[in-house]
């Protein structure tokens, strides 16, 4: 067995495939003919209208509750309009949803699934059979996620359980659903040491007797359509014969090697089953050859239908390539890069990374991010300055050349220690502050390379590893010093605060209005920035505290409604007011007119063709990406500065994108309404032109700043003693790096007017 060097794709003709295949003396067929691809196939009372399959690969991207997103309708959606004849749909978990993206199949999601076949149907140039993949190991619940599919109008199912009970489930779905096209995905061959397909002495053998006879049961009981596959066994290492290759591996043997495997398995087991029409795969290294040997394996009858999984993801309109041109793009097939394997093994929206880079490119970026290598290459970037610009520009004075100096050591241990002694809640900081306006905006490789270290992704990978390690809880004093601090304000000023105050020895008692801490970047930005939920950091931090009865949770709590600040300053040696601000600076009351805040969290309001966003405030990037998701076709960010003083978080060429249009050192200064009342312009003037002029919109969004809400003032009034305020409700809205810092500047200062 040729177990070769891995070695970039080098096959340039189809006579040099047809030689490569001689070469190593293998059974491949090909052929030029590819019009049998076209040719339709019947099972019971189903036409498949060509012989092409978009195989089920997990794309990472459902809703919260499991329906399909807008990616996976238009992942489907891009199958059927590129002349599919059979789409798989991926594993999709019935009853409750198993994992953060899977699909889930269920009474509450049955009728978006439906709208994604109904979808898929209206996109295709002919009616594609389509098939979802049911994943559960109780057959009851599998028996219901067929009556749902059949609801939702899929042509058949693939039942996925343990092999042990499935002859009796398809059993029981034949007999409770009938007219569903019953079928499964099989790995024919598991390559480890006594596992299914494989010979008794030798792991790297195939022995096809079981499967062979596990088909022939199925069969009998009403199976189908048989989707077969097989894993490739580790050739090399501690782990041979242990696991089989992962499709994410390297190859350990010629692909040639492994593709005549899968098509053999193929074979085989149609042979073996006469009348069970069979999917084959393994196509994918064969870039624009593929339709040639997948019209060789259907004409030699080893296959009836060719399914292709990151072919497809690549290339979705490859059928109607190959049905109008007779060939395929090279430049547009699946490079085997593995980019959307690593996708999926981080849980993240699954596509092609290379074909289909703006939709996947940034998540697979952003995900690299963070890999050893880049950190480490980012890390040694660093000059490790004295009186370094990175610090002064840092609002918690964080000392970054020592941090980053003790990560190049190899000491995580201390550089997390050194970053946790100016700012304990390092992840949130480092991935919702503005690096650019602060650290990495100073550093001197922006001058030097054209950009800068990456300091705050240093800072949260030490950071979120810290926690991993346990390494985060606050460091609790084993004397506590008597004395008692209410904070009301659960976002960054107030936990930062609260984390200080209960090192000093204190205890804190703490006030949320909500049933959750992390305040702005935890409500609204996280969703909207597709960033971590602060919320595992925050519970790290706390939890020893909390365990210790050093600190206290009061969730719910409302200053000036159900909660007096005079009564808890009576129980309290001092009090720290970090409510923040929630309230947009607003031109006045219209119909039509929004607070940013209020549109993030408000998921289902309308967004008409023309959206203007008056921005300065940090929401406005978030709220322009969510107009822009729903549809909004011009999109007007007015500003009355320069670009430069902006708060935005998105990349620059954002602003370049189609139907975006950047207006800065606009004022804002009116609304102009229709007669019923309803905005349909805003009263603009420049700051340099002195020109006026009205930009009519159908919606604006009030992202200019923060105040504070009407009745924190006066709840603050006539109240005597220690009495504190900070972060956003003093700063105005300042980043959360500002406000952490804040948060833990107050608690210096309180902790030395209460101590004796």
């Amino acid at each position: 067995m040729e177990i070769p060097s891995y070695q970039p794709f080098y096959i340039h003709s189809l006579a040099g495939l047809r030689a490569e295949i001689e070469r190593l003396g293998l059974r491949i067929p090909l052929d030029e003919d590819l019009t049998q691809l076209s040719v339709p196939l019947t099972t019971g009372d189903r036409r498949i209208p060509n012989r092409l399959c978009a195989q089920p690969i997990a794309g990472c991207d459902a809703q919260t509750d499991g329906s399909p997103s807008t990616l996976t309708r238009r992942r489907y959606r891009r199958y059927a309009e590129g002349h599919f004849g059979l789409i798989w749909m991926e594993r999709t978990a019935v009853g409750l949803q198993q994992n953060a993206g899977q699909l889930c199949l269920n009474e509450g999601t049955v009728a978006a699934f439906g709208e994604c076949v109904t979808e898929m149907r209206e996109s295709a140039p002919d009616n594609p059979i389509l098939v979802v993949q049911l994943v559960s190991g109780d057959a009851d619940a599998i028996l219901l996620g067929a009556l749902l599919a059949k609801r939702a109008g899929f042509d058949g199912v693939d039942l996925q359980c343990p092999r042990n009970m499935l002859p009796g489930v398809l059993a029981r779905v034949r007999e409770n659903v009938p007219g569903l096209l019953l079928a499964t995905r099989l790995c024919a061959y598991e390559a480890v040491r006594g596992g299914f397909g494989v010979a008794a002495n030798d792991y790297r053998k195939l022995d096809l007797s079981e499967p062979i006879r596990f088909v022939q049961s199925l069969h009998a009981n009403g199976l189908a359509l048989l989707n077969v596959t097989s894993a490739s066994p580790s050739l090399r290492g501690s782990e041979r014969g242990v696991r089989g290759r992962a499709d994410s591996d390297q190859p350990e043997e010629h692909p040639l090697m492994t593709l005549e495997r899968q098509i053999a398995i193929a074979h085989t087991l149609r042979e073996a089953v006469r009348g069970l029409p069979v999917v084959g795969s393994g196509f994918g290294w064969l870039r624009q050859f593929a339709p040639q040997v997948a019209a060789g394996a259907i004409r030699d009858a080893m296959m009836d239908i060719a399914g292709f999984g990151r072919g497809a993801l690549a290339y979705p309109a490859a059928p109607a390539e190959i049905f109008e041109k007779g060939r395929l793009d090279p430049s547009a097939t699946c490079m085997v890069c593995f980019a959307c394997s690593q996708l999926r093994n981080e849980w993240k929206s699954v596509g092609c990374v290379l074909r289909d880079a703006e939709t996947y490119g940034p998540t697979y970026r952003h995900m690299r991010r963070f890999d050893a290598d880049n950190l480490l290459a980012g890390a040694a970037r660093c000059h490790l300055c004295e009186a370094a610009p990175c610090v002064n520009a840092s609002p918690t004075r964080t000392d970054i050349p020592a941090f980053i100096q003790a990560f190049r050591n190899g000491d995580e241990g201390r550089a997390y220690e050194i970053i946790r002694m100016r700012d304990p809640l390092a992840e949130l900081t480092s991935r919702f502050s503005p690096a650019w306006l602060e650290c990495e905006g100073a550093c001197i490789e922006t001058t030097l390379a054209g950009a800068a270290v990456p300091i705050l992704d240093l800072q949260y990978a030490i950071a979120w590893r810290a926690r991993e390690r346990g390494a985060t809880g606050a460091r609790i004093p084993s004397e506590t010093s008597g004395k008692r601090i209410g904070i009301i304000g659960g976002g960054p000023t107030g936990v930062a605060a609260a984390i200080r105050l209960i090192e000093f020895g204190h205890t804190v008692h703490l006030y949320e209005k909500t049933d959750r801490l992390g305040g702005v970047p935890e409500r609204v930005l996280a969703r909207h920035r597709g960033l971590a939920s602060p919320k595992a950091e925050i519970d790290a931090i706390l939890q020893p505290a909390l365990d210790a009865g050093r600190m206290k949770l009061h969730f719910g709590t409302t200053l000036g409604r159900d909660l007096d600040l005079a009564d808890i300053r009576e129980s309290n040696d001092a009090i720290l007011v970090a409510t923040g601000l929630w309230k947009e600076r607003s031109l006045g009351k219209v119909r039509g007119v929004i607070g940013a805040l209020t549109f993030l969290e408000t998921p289902d309001h309308a967004v008409p063709e023309r959206v203007a966003i008056l921005a300065g405030g940090d929401s406005a990037m978030d709220a322009a990406r969510v107009v822009q998701n729903r549809g909004a076709k011009e999109i007007f960010i007015i500003f009355g500065g320069p670009r430069s003083s902006l708060h935005w978080h998105m990349a620059e060429s954002w602003f370049a994108t189609p139907g975006v249009a950047a207006m800065m050192n606009w004022q804002p200064f009116a609304y102009t309404t229709d007669q019923g009342g309803n905005v349909c312009g805003v009263e603009i003037r420049h700051s340099e032109l002195n020109a006026e002029t009205i930009l009519p919109v159908g919606l604006v969004i009030e992202a200019m700043g923060l105040e504070a809400d009407d009745g924190i003032h006066g709840s603050l009034a006539g109240v005597a003693g220690r009495i504190y305020s900070a972060g956003a409700l003093v700063n105005g809205g300042a980043s959360v790096s500002q406000c952490v810092a804040e948060g833990l500047a107050i608690a210096e200062t309180i902790h030395h007017d209460i101590s004796p």
